[in-house]
Order: C-alpha cells, then sequence, then structure tokens
C-alpha cells in the first residue's frame, strides 16, 4: 500500500474511532440521546472497516474485502437510524433491517458466488448515496426549532452532501472499471474519496458531538425549570417565565391575574389510596392546566398538591370562567381514572388581579393565595376572586 493511502485509512480509523469514544460518552449522560448511542456504533463499525486496510495484509482476499464492506455498511446503517431517532422519527426496526440486510446479501453474492469487482462496488455506491442523502435530509428536515441546533444540523446536512458528491464520483469511475484495487495501486478519484470521507468524519463527528451536548444541555436545563412528574414548570422556572410577562404586561397596561389552586384533601386521598394514585391525580391535574391554559401564560406546580398560574390580557370575568373550566374538566378526568371512580376530587382556586401597573408578581400571589385560603376554608370545590 502507497504512503497517502496508509496514511488515509490511518487517519480514518483514528478519526473514526475517537467519534465513537466521545460521542459514546456523551450519550451516555442522556437518558434521551439513544440517537447518540447509535452514532457511536456507527462510527465504531466505520473505525473496525479502515482499520483492516490498514493492519491487514496488503494482498486483497474475498474475507478482507467482505469484512470491509460488512463493517462499512453497518457503520453507515447505524448512522442514519441514529440520526432519525435523534430527530425524534425512529425508522422502524423492519426498515433498519431490510436496509442493511438487502446490501449485505448483494455485497456476499458479489463477492463470493459471482465476484464481480465493479458490480459490487456500484451497488454499494448506489446503496450509500441513498443511505447518506437520507442522512442529509433527516438533519436538515427535522432539526429541532432551537436555533443552535438547526444551525448545527443544517451544517451537518450540507457536509453530508460534499460526501454524496464523492461518492457520486467514486461509484462512477466503478461502473466505468476505473477504480484500482486498494492497497496495490492508488489513483486520483480514489485519494478524492477517501480525503472526503476523512473530513465527512474529522468535521462531522464533533458536529454530531455538538448535537449530542445541546441536547444534553436543553435536558439538563427542562430538568432545572420543569417539575418532572406533571412536566410544568418548577418555582425556579416560573419565575424565569413571567419575567417577560410582567414586562409586556406593564407595559402595555394589561390584567394580570395570578390563579393559586390546590387539589381538596388531597393527604387523605394520598393516604387511602396511595401514592401512586396520589400522583396520578398531580400528573392529571398537570395535564389539565396544560390544556386549558393559554401557551402565552405561565403555570406551575407550585409544591406539594399545589399549583399556581400568570395570565396577561384577560379580562376578570374570562379569568374566573378559566378557573371554573379547570375545575370542571380536572374533577371529570378524575372521576374517569379506575381507581378514583367513586371519589369526588376537586380543586379550589383562588385568583387576584394586580392593583397598580408594575405591581410585584409576590404581592399578587399573596393576595391569591389569601382568596385560595378563604375558599378551602368556606367549603371547598370553588372559585373566589380577592376582594379586600
Amino acid at each position: 500500500m502507497e504512503f497517502h493511502d496508509i496514511t488515509l485509512m490511518f487517519a480514518l480509523t483514528l478519526a473514526a474511532l475517537i467519534g465513537a469514544v466521545m460521542i459514546a460518552a456523551i450519550g451516555k449522560m442522556s437518558d434521551s440521546a439513544l440517537g447518540a448511542r447509535m452514532w457511536a456504533l456507527g462510527y465504531s463499525c466505520l473505525a473496525i472497516a479502515y482499520a483492516i486496510n490498514v493492519f491487514v495484509s496488503s494482498e486483497w482476499n474475498p474475507i478482507r474485502g467482505f469484512t470491509y464492506n460488512t463493517m462499512l455498511i453497518a457503520g453507515h446503517t447505524w448512522l442514519l437510524a441514529g440520526t432519525w431517532q435523534f430527530m425524534n422519527k425512529p425508522l422502524p426496526p423492519r426498515t433498519i433491517s431490510l436496509l442493511f440486510i438487502t446490501i449485505f446479501a448483494s455485497t456476499v453474492v458479489f463477492t463470493f458466488v459471482m465476484p464481480i469487482r465493479d458490480v459490487r462496488l456500484v451497488t454499494i455506491g448506489i446503496w450509500l448515496i441513498v443511505v447518506r442523502t437520507s442522512f442529509a435530509y433527516c438533519l436538515w428536515r427535522y432539526a429541532n426549532n432551537n436555533r443552535y441546533e438547526k444551525t448545527i444540523s443544517r451544517v451537518a446536512a450540507s457536509l453530508v452532501l460534499i460526501e454524496v458528491i464523492a461518492t457520486i464520483i467514486y461509484t462512477t469511475n466503478g461502473a466505468l472499471g476505473e477504480l484500482p484495487l486498494i492497497g496495490k495501486q492508488t489513483g486520483t478519484v480514489a485519494v478524492i474519496t477517501w480525503l472526503g470521507a476523512l473530513v465527512g468524519i474529522m468535521v462531522g463527528a464533533p458536529i454530531l458531538m455538538l448535537l449530542s451536548t445541546s441536547r444534553f444541555i436543553a435536558e439538563l436545563d427542562k430538568a432545572a425549570h420543569h417539575d418532572p412528574l406533571t412536566g410544568l414548570y418548577n418555582r425556579r422556572g416560573f419565575y424565569y417565565a413571567i419575567k417577560p410577562l410582567l414586562t409586556i404586561g406593564a407595559r402595555q397596561h394589561s390584567n394580570i391575574h395570578v390563579f393559586m389552586l390546590d387539589i381538596d384533601n388531597f393527604k387523605l386521598l394520598n393516604d387511602s389510596h396511595g401514592h401512586l394514585v396520589g400522583d396520578t391525580v398531580l400528573e392529571l391535574a398537570g395535564k389539565t392546566l396544560s390544556d386549558i391554559i393559554r401557551e402565552s401564560d405561565a403555570v406551575a406546580r407550585w409544591g406539594g398538591e399545589e399549583f399556581c398560574v400568570l395570565t396577561y390580557a384577560m379580562h376578570t370575568h374570562h379569568a374566573l370562567e378559566v378557573a371554573e373550566r379547570i375545575r370542571q374538566v380536572f374533577t371529570e378526568k378524575c372521576t374517569q381514572h379506575p381507581a378514583l371512580m367513586h371519589e369526588s376530587v376537586t380543586l379550589s382556586i383562588g385568583i387576584a388581579i394586580n392593583q397598580k401597573n408594575n405591581e410585584r408578581f409576590d404581592a399578587i400571589q399573596a393576595r391569591a393565595d389569601k382568596a385560595l385560603y378563604t375558599a378551602k376554608e368556606t367549603g371547598k370545590d370553588k372559585t373566589i376572586l380577592y376582594n379586600e
């Protein structure tokens, strides 16, 4: 094997191996980054494929060629499957299996049964073009709306398209019978192809690492600002979310309403039915609030069985209507749950409105809390609007 062939293959092996290790490490930090684990597996297969051409005898033989092609195919299959998984559009296992088995069978046929090198190269080349194009399409089309992740995804997609162009050149020359044997001769097209693959791995692996890291950071941010049981904001996230709402409300001289909600007799419910049922009730409360409260407003699990809502630019009579709808829908959802069919699970709600423009949230919330206390003390299962 000539010097530049060895250099390129060794660089490909090292780059793929480093990419596999780094992406696997990031994937282990996040339970939701299954796509990253598939990427790591894909790069591992590519590292094995390229290592075969570095450390195995330079004399080509069917076993060496078959192993190289199998690892190359497996690597790209995992990279493709991982990308679709990462973008929350997972490919069905049957599709992944067919994708691999069809080209694997073709490789077996054209390596051992009818060892026609040009046909084998063209078949694998066309398959790689299709797979890489699908890879680029998924990155471009289904990137997260997060601007940072979308930008990285589109850079990665553009990089993959460069690999597609290199693969088209390689496949065309393979169809014309103009590709030299790896390890015996070299040529301009082969060198361009390997350089394209090297750039793809050396730049592509860090980009996929950035995508995995951004997803991991987003997951940490969500954990820091959201309640894991209901998916609503926790107090920290709620205070962060209401800052712009209070600013907009003050600028527009809009009404600011704060709702304080509490599940009636929740401790008794927990003691009599167990914590699993109690958690289900909390989840139903969270789901009810998520469904009814406008996306432009903010809602949080305040603590225990208490919840808090902040709305702006809403008339008071509408706020009362929303509160009544929340109580009604929540009770209906609980009634439909098998463990609660014979229970009447209700909510008490206290509402307060800002008394002046640019009033602090804590002052409004304190009045809403007093209204909630009044609702609890006067029979529960009702909505009280704070009055001086």
